[in-house]
Protein backbone atom coordinates (compact mmCIF):
# COMPACT_ATOMS: atom_id res chain seq x y z
CA UNK A 1 0.00 0.00 0.00
CA UNK A 2 0.57 3.78 -0.17
CA UNK A 3 2.71 5.24 2.79
CA UNK A 4 1.64 7.84 5.25
CA UNK A 5 0.51 10.82 3.48
CA UNK A 6 2.39 10.56 0.14
CA UNK A 7 4.87 7.99 -1.73
CA UNK A 8 8.24 9.96 -1.67
CA UNK A 9 9.59 10.66 -5.39
CA UNK A 10 11.78 7.46 -5.24
CA UNK A 11 10.32 5.16 -3.22
CA UNK A 12 12.67 2.81 -0.75
CA UNK A 13 11.98 -0.83 0.18
CA UNK A 14 10.39 1.37 3.59
CA UNK A 15 8.21 3.18 1.77
CA UNK A 16 5.29 0.76 1.35
CA UNK A 17 5.26 -0.75 4.53
CA UNK A 18 1.85 -2.73 4.76
CA UNK A 19 -0.57 -1.76 7.23
CA UNK A 20 0.22 -4.18 10.52
CA UNK A 21 -3.15 -6.00 11.18
CA UNK A 22 -4.31 -9.31 12.90
CA UNK A 23 -6.39 -10.74 11.23
CA UNK A 24 -7.88 -9.64 7.34
CA UNK A 25 -10.40 -7.11 7.33
CA UNK A 26 -12.73 -9.01 5.04
CA UNK A 27 -13.34 -13.07 5.26
CA UNK A 28 -13.86 -12.85 1.66
CA UNK A 29 -12.55 -11.79 -1.72
CA UNK A 30 -16.68 -11.37 -2.75
CA UNK A 31 -17.07 -9.09 0.27
CA UNK A 32 -13.68 -6.98 -0.47
CA UNK A 33 -14.53 -6.48 -3.93
CA UNK A 34 -18.44 -5.77 -2.76
CA UNK A 35 -16.89 -2.80 -0.06
CA UNK A 36 -15.09 -0.63 -2.86
CA UNK A 37 -16.94 2.24 -3.89
CA UNK A 38 -19.07 2.70 -7.04
CA UNK A 39 -16.26 5.36 -8.44
CA UNK A 40 -12.85 4.55 -8.45
CA UNK A 41 -10.11 6.81 -10.06
CA UNK A 42 -7.40 5.33 -11.69
CA UNK A 43 -4.01 7.25 -11.17
CA UNK A 44 -1.05 6.39 -12.99
CA UNK A 45 2.79 7.48 -12.82
CA UNK A 46 2.58 11.04 -12.23
CA UNK A 47 3.02 13.28 -9.30
CA UNK A 48 -0.79 13.92 -8.05
CA UNK A 49 -2.94 14.84 -4.98
CA UNK A 50 -6.94 12.81 -5.07
CA UNK A 51 -7.73 14.85 -1.55
CA UNK A 52 -10.28 17.64 -3.37
CA UNK A 53 -11.90 14.82 -5.43
CA UNK A 54 -12.03 12.39 -2.34
CA UNK A 55 -13.05 15.58 0.02
CA UNK A 56 -16.62 15.43 1.23
CA UNK A 57 -17.10 12.04 -0.81
CA UNK A 58 -19.08 9.79 2.01
CA UNK A 59 -22.17 8.63 1.87
CA UNK A 60 -24.46 8.62 4.97
CA UNK A 61 -23.94 6.02 6.70
CA UNK A 62 -25.71 4.48 10.19
CA UNK A 63 -24.08 4.22 13.13
CA UNK A 64 -21.71 1.83 13.78
CA UNK A 65 -20.41 0.41 17.27
CA UNK A 66 -17.68 2.83 18.20
CA UNK A 67 -14.53 -0.12 17.65
CA UNK A 68 -15.32 0.33 13.84
CA UNK A 69 -16.05 3.20 13.68
CA UNK A 70 -12.95 3.96 11.14
CA UNK A 71 -14.23 1.18 9.12
CA UNK A 72 -17.50 2.43 8.67
CA UNK A 73 -15.75 5.69 7.54
CA UNK A 74 -13.64 4.29 5.06
CA UNK A 75 -16.89 1.97 3.66
CA UNK A 76 -18.76 4.90 3.53
CA UNK A 77 -16.45 6.74 0.62
CA UNK A 78 -18.17 7.12 -2.46
CA UNK A 79 -14.48 8.06 -4.21
CA UNK A 80 -11.80 5.47 -4.63
CA UNK A 81 -8.78 5.05 -5.85
CA UNK A 82 -6.81 2.49 -8.27
CA UNK A 83 -3.02 3.53 -8.12
CA UNK A 84 -0.54 2.14 -10.32
CA UNK A 85 2.11 0.36 -7.57
CA UNK A 86 4.28 -1.80 -9.78
CA UNK A 87 5.28 -1.62 -13.94
CA UNK A 88 6.53 -4.77 -15.02
CA UNK A 89 8.42 -4.46 -18.36
CA UNK A 90 8.49 -7.92 -20.45
CA UNK A 91 12.04 -6.78 -23.25
CA UNK A 92 13.10 -10.13 -25.29
CA UNK A 93 13.67 -12.42 -22.49
CA UNK A 94 13.68 -10.75 -19.34
CA UNK A 95 11.37 -9.18 -17.24
CA UNK A 96 11.92 -5.97 -14.96
CA UNK A 97 10.26 -4.37 -12.01
CA UNK A 98 9.88 -1.08 -11.03
CA UNK A 99 7.82 0.33 -7.95
CA UNK A 100 5.41 3.71 -8.00
CA UNK A 101 8.26 6.48 -8.29
CA UNK A 102 5.74 9.57 -8.31
CA UNK A 103 4.58 10.46 -5.06
CA UNK A 104 0.58 10.85 -4.39
CA UNK A 105 -1.21 12.63 -1.67
CA UNK A 106 -4.30 10.58 -0.03
CA UNK A 107 -6.74 11.45 2.79
CA UNK A 108 -4.98 11.47 5.97
CA UNK A 109 -7.79 10.09 7.75
CA UNK A 110 -7.22 7.21 5.62
CA UNK A 111 -3.95 6.64 7.79
CA UNK A 112 -3.41 5.37 11.40
CA UNK A 113 0.16 4.95 12.43
CA UNK A 114 1.77 5.62 9.38
CA UNK A 115 0.16 3.06 7.21
CA UNK A 116 -2.69 2.84 5.38
CA UNK A 117 -5.74 1.59 7.35
CA UNK A 118 -7.25 -1.70 6.32
CA UNK A 119 -10.41 -1.15 4.24
CA UNK A 120 -9.03 1.64 2.92
CA UNK A 121 -10.63 1.99 -1.21
CA UNK A 122 -6.71 1.83 -2.32
CA UNK A 123 -6.26 -0.63 -4.89
CA UNK A 124 -2.97 -1.40 -6.24
CA UNK A 125 -2.57 -1.99 -9.64
CA UNK A 126 0.01 -3.88 -11.64
CA UNK A 127 0.67 -2.85 -15.21
CA UNK A 128 2.32 -4.75 -17.92
CA UNK A 129 4.64 -3.08 -20.39
CA UNK A 130 5.70 -4.89 -23.22
CA UNK A 131 8.52 -3.46 -25.27
CA UNK A 132 8.44 -3.57 -29.40
CA UNK A 133 10.32 -4.86 -32.18
CA UNK A 134 13.34 -5.63 -32.29
CA UNK A 135 12.82 -6.07 -28.50
CA UNK A 136 9.27 -7.72 -28.32
CA UNK A 137 8.98 -10.45 -25.25
CA UNK A 138 9.57 -13.88 -25.48
CA UNK A 139 6.83 -14.34 -23.05
CA UNK A 140 8.63 -16.84 -21.71
CA UNK A 141 8.65 -18.85 -18.17
CA UNK A 142 10.59 -16.71 -16.07
CA UNK A 143 8.71 -13.48 -17.12
CA UNK A 144 5.54 -15.36 -16.32
CA UNK A 145 6.42 -16.40 -12.90
CA UNK A 146 8.14 -12.58 -12.73
CA UNK A 147 4.57 -11.17 -12.98
CA UNK A 148 3.05 -13.41 -10.81
CA UNK A 149 5.34 -12.41 -7.86
CA UNK A 150 4.60 -8.82 -8.43
CA UNK A 151 1.10 -9.41 -8.57
CA UNK A 152 1.39 -11.36 -5.33
CA UNK A 153 3.25 -8.24 -3.70
CA UNK A 154 0.91 -5.77 -4.56
CA UNK A 155 -1.81 -7.83 -2.79
CA UNK A 156 0.20 -7.57 0.16
CA UNK A 157 0.06 -3.76 0.11
CA UNK A 158 -3.60 -3.60 -0.83
CA UNK A 159 -5.41 -1.87 1.69
CA UNK A 160 -8.76 -3.37 0.24
CA UNK A 161 -7.65 -6.69 -0.39
CA UNK A 162 -8.25 -5.73 -3.98
CA UNK A 163 -5.56 -5.75 -6.81
CA UNK A 164 -5.92 -4.77 -10.08
CA UNK A 165 -3.60 -6.60 -13.65
CA UNK A 166 -3.63 -3.93 -16.49
CA UNK A 167 -2.24 -6.18 -19.13
CA UNK A 168 -3.20 -5.53 -22.81
CA UNK A 169 -2.45 -8.03 -25.28
CA UNK A 170 -2.70 -9.13 -28.86
CA UNK A 171 -4.66 -12.24 -30.04
CA UNK A 172 -2.08 -14.38 -30.32
CA UNK A 173 -0.62 -13.68 -26.66
CA UNK A 174 -4.24 -14.42 -24.80
CA UNK A 175 -2.86 -17.71 -23.77
CA UNK A 176 -0.10 -16.31 -21.79
CA UNK A 177 -2.37 -13.64 -20.19
CA UNK A 178 -4.41 -16.49 -18.99
CA UNK A 179 -1.54 -18.60 -17.74
CA UNK A 180 -0.57 -15.53 -15.79
CA UNK A 181 -4.08 -15.25 -14.51
CA UNK A 182 -4.42 -18.65 -13.50
CA UNK A 183 -1.05 -18.95 -11.41
CA UNK A 184 -1.89 -15.60 -9.95
CA UNK A 185 -4.73 -17.12 -8.75
CA UNK A 186 -3.36 -19.61 -6.95
CA UNK A 187 -0.63 -17.14 -5.45
CA UNK A 188 -3.15 -15.19 -3.98
CA UNK A 189 -5.10 -15.52 -1.06
CA UNK A 190 -8.29 -16.48 -0.58
CA UNK A 191 -9.88 -13.52 0.00
CA UNK A 192 -7.69 -11.24 -2.25
CA UNK A 193 -9.89 -10.10 -5.16
CA UNK A 194 -8.61 -10.50 -8.35
CA UNK A 195 -9.90 -7.70 -10.76
CA UNK A 196 -8.04 -7.24 -14.37
CA UNK A 197 -8.68 -4.71 -17.26
CA UNK A 198 -9.88 -5.57 -20.66
CA UNK A 199 -9.89 -4.38 -23.94
CA UNK A 200 -13.49 -3.56 -25.09
CA UNK A 201 -13.33 -6.49 -27.78
CA UNK A 202 -12.68 -9.07 -25.39
CA UNK A 203 -16.71 -7.98 -23.86
CA UNK A 204 -18.58 -8.37 -27.00
CA UNK A 205 -18.22 -11.24 -28.87
CA UNK A 206 -15.67 -13.09 -27.13
CA UNK A 207 -15.83 -15.43 -24.75
CA UNK A 208 -12.53 -16.64 -23.66
CA UNK A 209 -12.53 -14.12 -20.17
CA UNK A 210 -15.91 -16.01 -19.00
CA UNK A 211 -13.73 -19.29 -17.89
CA UNK A 212 -10.95 -17.24 -16.54
CA UNK A 213 -10.52 -17.00 -12.43
CA UNK A 214 -10.92 -13.38 -12.13
CA UNK A 215 -13.68 -11.63 -9.49
CA UNK A 216 -13.63 -8.19 -11.98
CA UNK A 217 -13.51 -7.16 -15.20
CA UNK A 218 -13.27 -3.45 -16.34
CA UNK A 219 -13.69 -3.48 -19.95
CA UNK A 220 -12.40 0.30 -20.96
CA UNK A 221 -14.34 1.93 -23.29
CA UNK A 222 -11.97 4.32 -24.35
CA UNK A 223 -8.78 3.81 -26.88
CA UNK A 224 -10.73 1.25 -28.62
CA UNK A 225 -9.65 -1.03 -31.12
CA UNK A 226 -10.97 -3.74 -33.86
CA UNK A 227 -14.40 -3.62 -34.60
CA UNK A 228 -15.15 -0.25 -32.65
CA UNK A 229 -18.02 1.45 -34.62
CA UNK A 230 -19.88 -2.13 -33.30
CA UNK A 231 -18.43 -1.61 -30.15
CA UNK A 232 -19.77 1.86 -29.86
CA UNK A 233 -23.18 1.25 -31.09
CA UNK A 234 -23.67 -1.41 -28.86
CA UNK A 235 -22.76 0.41 -26.44
CA UNK A 236 -25.29 3.27 -27.73
CA UNK A 237 -28.37 1.15 -27.82
CA UNK A 238 -27.89 -1.37 -24.90
CA UNK A 239 -25.75 0.96 -22.23
CA UNK A 240 -23.55 -1.97 -21.28
CA UNK A 241 -21.25 -4.75 -23.05
CA UNK A 242 -22.72 -8.18 -23.78
CA UNK A 243 -21.15 -10.66 -22.11
CA UNK A 244 -21.67 -10.75 -18.06
CA UNK A 245 -18.59 -10.83 -16.81
CA UNK A 246 -18.14 -7.36 -18.57
CA UNK A 247 -21.04 -6.04 -17.03
CA UNK A 248 -20.51 -5.14 -13.58
CA UNK A 249 -17.98 -2.78 -13.61
CA UNK A 250 -16.63 -0.26 -16.86
CA UNK A 251 -13.66 1.94 -17.81
CA UNK A 252 -14.07 5.44 -19.03
CA UNK A 253 -11.45 8.41 -19.73
CA UNK A 254 -12.22 12.33 -19.12
CA UNK A 255 -10.64 13.02 -22.48
CA UNK A 256 -13.25 10.30 -24.87
CA UNK A 257 -16.78 12.36 -25.06
CA UNK A 258 -19.57 12.34 -25.02
CA UNK A 259 -20.36 9.30 -23.35
CA UNK A 260 -23.20 7.19 -24.49
CA UNK A 261 -26.13 8.13 -22.62
CA UNK A 262 -27.72 4.88 -21.83
CA UNK A 263 -24.49 3.46 -19.89
CA UNK A 264 -24.76 2.09 -16.57
CA UNK A 265 -22.51 0.23 -14.77
CA UNK A 266 -22.15 -0.80 -10.89
CA UNK A 267 -18.83 0.31 -10.39
CA UNK A 268 -17.12 2.96 -12.74
CA UNK A 269 -13.32 3.31 -13.11
CA UNK A 270 -12.41 6.94 -14.34
CA UNK A 271 -9.10 7.33 -16.34
CA UNK A 272 -7.64 11.38 -16.66
CA UNK A 273 -5.34 11.87 -18.98
CA UNK A 274 -4.06 15.21 -16.72
CA UNK A 275 -4.06 14.92 -12.76
CA UNK A 276 -6.96 14.28 -11.08
CA UNK A 277 -5.71 17.09 -8.61
CA UNK A 278 -5.91 19.52 -11.60
CA UNK A 279 -9.05 18.58 -12.52
CA UNK A 280 -12.07 20.42 -11.16
CA UNK A 281 -14.66 17.63 -9.61
CA UNK A 282 -17.28 20.19 -9.57
CA UNK A 283 -17.59 19.90 -13.46
CA UNK A 284 -18.49 16.20 -13.43
CA UNK A 285 -20.05 15.19 -10.52
CA UNK A 286 -23.67 15.68 -12.19
CA UNK A 287 -22.75 13.76 -15.23
CA UNK A 288 -20.69 10.44 -13.06
CA UNK A 289 -23.82 10.68 -11.19
CA UNK A 290 -25.98 9.23 -14.13
CA UNK A 291 -23.80 6.51 -14.30
CA UNK A 292 -23.46 5.49 -10.85
CA UNK A 293 -26.02 3.26 -8.54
Amino acid sequence: MLPAKSLPAKAPASASATASVSAPAFASRQAALAALPPLMLWVWERPDDIRSWLANSARSSKSSEAGDAAGADLQAQRIGVAVLDTTVLLRDGSATVRRRQQPLRLPPEWYAAGNLQPKAPVVPIVHIDMARTPHKPALNERQKQTIVRAIAAAAKRSPSQVVQLDFDVAHSQKPFLADVIQRSRIALPDNVALSITAQASWCVGDAWLADLPVDEVVPMAFRMSGDVKRTQEILIHDGRFPRPECQPSLGLSLDEQPWPDKLRSQRLYLFNRAAWSATPMASWSVRLGAFLP
